[in-house]
Formats: structure tokens, sequence, C-alpha cells
């Protein structure tokens, strides 16, 4: 019968078509998914591919927690977990580098509020890459000056690049227009203005997932974040703050100031919103201690300087340094001073500023009169003012030292199933109460001046600064004191404005101008002032009978001297947030 012959042929008729258009579909999807990749490899500098790996990166982070961060998992797993997304994240990064690396960045300035792990893996990316080769980066010379070719505008242009981030690179060059003159031409990568578009479009996706997955208000800064971005891209804009700067230091600045610290120049007719070409000066960075230790510099001049400016900064003009690291600090001689060894600090990279409110600055220099004189009422009113609903946990973000989760708990017992039990209990129960804590003080961060995490990070890094050149300067009472002469110049500029006063229900608000209450506004702001250096002259005594204790002490033990007062208030400040948030701190966090 031929009835189930044909049958059967029939049927391997149909699975060999169905064979041969499975195949002919994988072959086209393979076929189109090389297209797109290439067409992005080529065209798109990547920026696809990196957005999808983004993308699968949340993805699987997102996905390792909501599986596997259980209650009945050991304390070990629980920080297996954190230690997996963080070295993902990292990873991310690093693949995908240009804004990538500034993202990570971000998010490790502002980890305080996250598990230890994403501090200490995202603070190991540091903002270098690989340069771009002289054919890539001409065109972008080319098109940001129409008209003319690199040839028109610089001689020895230096074929290889000097210094390379994640999204520049430095060159060597003379002007054409003054060929004496030495430059350093800084010019945006090519890719970075095909990237940027992609690249915000996953950083926001990727925090509203966030968001969504874990209930974490974190789209609120996203803008911000992008605004800053945007502004580090614009080298127009960078050259304005590093004018400022220098302005701000030949008019405001005293003596030592002017002396101490040097902007280089900026030379506008060969510079563009992707080319910013400034004078070229020779220096050690600062993070070579040891080469500045070798060509005789004193640590202490050095960060007397460095402490000075960055208060100066932060209490008398406002316009604040958004990087100071040891890479964007050179030290010179002071080209005037032929006689005796003078240090020179060099400030580079002005690309991220803060511009501080006057308001903010006001109520900041307040702060630190509070704290010196200890008006628990100021602080308190401040703090409120910028809704600091929970201090504790504030603080603990303000001061960039996170909690570390691991290791054994207050209360833990090694006898006994049950107490292990309990143990593992109260670690989930403890994390879980610090994430509940750290979106209590997310949304509570919506109302904070977005000025003050900024000051608060630049004073971290003149901290680590300082004690990675063995705490050479007391920080506190370099910084008390030009906290005191900005307060003392606002409230005098108050006293004697015609039209001004400040209120601290209304702000500024005008009044009627009498000779009395100048008067009494003068007096007012002297007496602010000497108080508050006579509470910063009684800290300084206090914190240098404790240093010159300590060096008796260990000169008569035969041990180096380690317990200076600024380890010491380090120390008194991390007992303080464990006894407050039940954790124990990381110590090797405290010098990142």
């Amino acid at each position: 019968m031929p009835f189930p012959q044909n049958t059967a042929l029939l049927g391997r008729a149909w699975r060999q078509s169905l064979g041969g258009r499975t195949g002919r579909l994988y072959l086209a999807t393979g076929v189109a998914a090389g297209t797109v990749y290439e067409y992005d490899r080529r065209f798109q500098a990547s920026a696809i591919s990196r957005t999808l790996r983004a993308f699968w990166t949340i993805a699987v982070i997102s996905a390792d927690y909501k599986i596997n961060f259980r209650s009945e998992r050991g304390v070990e797993y629980l920080n297996g977990i954190h230690e997996r997304a963080s070295r993902r994240l990292l990873s991310c990064c690093r693949d995908n580098g240009g804004l990538f690396i500034k993202f990570g960045q971000s998010i490790a300035v502002q980890s305080a509020l996250l598990p230890p792990p994403f501090r200490r893996e995202l603070s190991t990316l540091y903002d270098n890459a690989p340069s771009s080769p002289i054919a890539q980066i001409t065109p972008v010379i080319e098109r940001s000056f129409p008209g003319k070719s690199i040839e028109d505008l610089f001689i020895d242009f230096s074929p290889t690049a000097v210094a390379s981030a994640s999204v520049a690179q430095v060159h060597t060059a003379r002007l054409c227009s003054n060929p004496t003159q030495r430059v350093a031409v800084k010019v945006q990568k090519p890719e970075i203005q095909l990237q940027i578009g992609w690249d915000l479009f996953a950083l926001r996706t990727c925090a509203r997932l966030i968001e969504y997955a874990f209930e974490i208000p974190i789209m609120w800064s996203v803008n911000e974040v992008e605004e800053r971005l945007r502004e580090e891209l614009d080298f127009e804009r960078e050259g304005n703050n590093s004018e400022l700067a220098s302005r701000d230091l030949s008019t405001l600045g005293d003596r030592q100031l002017r002396r101490g610290v040097y902007i280089p120049r900026v030379f506008w007719n060969e510079t563009a919103k992707e080319v910013l070409t400034t004078e070229w000066v020779d220096g050690t960075s600062l993070v070579h201690p040891q080469q500045l230790t070798s060509e005789g510099w004193s640590n202490k001049d050095i960060m007397q300087r460095m402490v000075s400016l960055f208060a100066f900064q932060i209490f008398v003009t406002g316009n604040v340094h958004g990087d100071p690291h040891p890479g964007n600090i050179l030290v010179r001689q002071h080209p005037e001073n032929r006689r005796w060894k003078e240090p020179q600090l060099v400030l580079l990279d002005h690309g991220l500023y803060v511009r501080e409110s006057r308001a903010f600055r006001r109520q900041y220099a307040e702060f630190w009169r509070a704290a010196m004189v200890n008006d628990k009422r100021s602080m308190k009113r401040i703090a409120h003012s910028w809704g600091m609903a929970d201090a504790g946990i504030f603080s603990t973000m303000v001061s960039l030292k996170p909690p570390q989760l691991h290791g054994r708990m207050p209360g833990h017992h090694k006898s006994g199933t049950k107490d292990q039990e309990s143990n593992v209990r109260t670690h989930y129960d403890k994390q879980m109460e610090l994430k509940a804590r750290a979106v209590a003080a997310l949304r509570d961060s919506r109302g904070l001046p977005p000025e003050l995490v900024f000051v608060t990070r630049n004073m971290n890094i003149v901290r680590s600064n300082n004690q990675s050149l063995g705490i050479p300067v007391n920080r506190v009472q370099i910084l008390g004191q030009y906290a005191a002469l900005g307060l003392r110049l606002m409230l005098l500029d108050e006293a004697i404005s015609p039209a001004r006063r400040y209120s601290q229900v209304h702000g500024v608000a005008p009044q009627r101008d009498t000779i009395l209450s100048r008067f009494a506004g003068i007096v007012s702001a002297e007496w602010s002032y000497v108080t508050f250096r006579i509470a910063l002259w009684i800290a300084n005594v206090g914190m240098s009978a404790f240093n010159l204790w300590g060096r008796l002490q260990a000169l008569i033990l035969g041990q180096p001297f380690t317990r200076s007062a600024d380890v010491v208030l380090d120390e008194a400040l991390r007992k303080a947030l464990e006894k407050r948030l039940g954790y124990t701190i990381d110590t090797s966090l405290l010098t990142a």
C-alpha cells in the first residue's frame, strides 16, 4: 500500500524543509547581527555594543540579588553577592571605557550608602586609557578650527600623547603665533561625541531599572550627573573655569597664595569646545611623593599651600575645584626665586567646578564656627535646613566613609547552631535595615544643597593627600582659619551694604540703612571672627600638645610616631559611626 510510504516521504520532506528554513533563519540572523556589529564598530564607535553590555551587566546583577539575597543565607554568602556585583560593575566600566569610567568614578564617590566592596573595587577605576593615534586626533582639531590645518595652528605637535584619559588626551606643541611658547594641547577623543548620546541613554535606563527593581530613589541625581559630565566635555568652559580661578587668586588671595599657587594660561585663539590649549608647565606630580622628597621639597610647605588653596576656594571665593586628586597638582620651583627652594603648586584640569551659592557658603562657614565653639543649637539648625533627617546615615554619606558589613557582628557567638543562625539573621536584617535607611537618606538628599557633596569630596581628597605625605600640616586649623575669614568678609559685606541684610528665616532681605545698624553689624562680624579664631587657637594648642606628648612617648619607647591628632580624630569618627550604625568600619577606606 503506497499511502504509508507516501506519508513517510511527506514527513521527511517536511522535516528537511523545516530544517532548511531554520538554517536560513540562523544564517540570516547571524549575518544581520554581524552587519550591525560591524556598522556599530566602524561608524558608531561601538556605542550600541557598549550600551548592550551595560544593560546585560545591570540585569545580571539585579537577578543575582533578587534570587540569592535571602535571610537564610550565611554571612560569607551574602557578602559574596556584593563582591560579584561590584566586580561585574567594575569590569563593565573598564570594558566600555569613555564616559563609563566617569560613571564608575561617580558611583565610587557616592558609594557611602553601598556595601564596601563597591567602594573598594570602583576606587581602582583610574581615569587613564590608551591614546588615539594622531591620524584620528587631527580631524578633531581641524573641525574645531574651520579653514585651518593642524600645521596652521601648531609647530612640533607631538605625534604621541604625553597623557591620556578616558575622554581626552594631551599633546605638546609650540604655537605658530608664538614659536617660543610651548603649550599643552588637550584634545577630546573622536569617539566621545558619537558615544555620549548612547552612554547617557544607558545611564538613565540603568538608573530606572535599579530604581524599579530595588526601590532605591536615584533618578533625581541622574540629571545632575549628566550636567556635570557635559560640563567636563566642554573645553571652553574649562578654560573659563581656569581663568576664573586665576582671577580669584590675584584679586582675593593673600600674598602667600598668590606666590604659592599658579594656574597655567589659556590661549583662546587655539581653544574650542573639543580642544583646549594652555601653557605647558614642567613640574613633579604629587602622585610621586618619593620623587618630591628626593628633590628636596618640604611636605609641610606643599600641604600648607594645597590646603590653603582649597580652603580659600570653599570659604572665600565659592568657586571650588571638583577633582583635586594628586594627578592634577604639580610642584615646581618658583620661577622668580633663584636663591632658595620655594615650592609653587601648579593646579591643572579645571573641567569640573562647583559654584557655591552665597547662602550655602555662609551656612557652611557658620557650621564650622558652630563646631569649633561647640554651638550645638546652630549645628542642629543648619543640619535641619539641609534636610538631614537621619544625622547618622547622613554623616556617613557626606564623610565618604561607608559602613563595613562583613566580619563579626556585635553580639556574635561561636558556640551553638542557634547562635550562628541568629547571627546570620542579624546580619541579613542589619543589611536590610541599612538599605532602608539609605533609601530614606536618598529621599532626604533631594533637598540637600547640591554643593555639599562636591565640597565634602574636595575636602576628603585633600585630607587623603595630607595623609599620603605623612600629615605634615593641621588641615583642620587651616580650613578653620579660612572659614573664619570667609564668614567675616560676608558679615562685613552685609553690614555695610545699604540694600542687603541676612535673615536666618528669609535669607538676604532689604532693610532700612542706618548708621547704628551698620555699626552693630560690623561689631557682630568682628566678634564672630575673634571668637572663631580663639576657638581655633585653643583647638590648635590641644592638638599640638597631644602630638608633642605622642612624640615624647614614641621617643622614650623607641617606636615611630604614628598616632597624631589627625589619626586619633579619624579613629574617633570611626568608633562613633560604629556605635551609631552597629557595623565595623573598614579602616582602609578612611584614607581612600
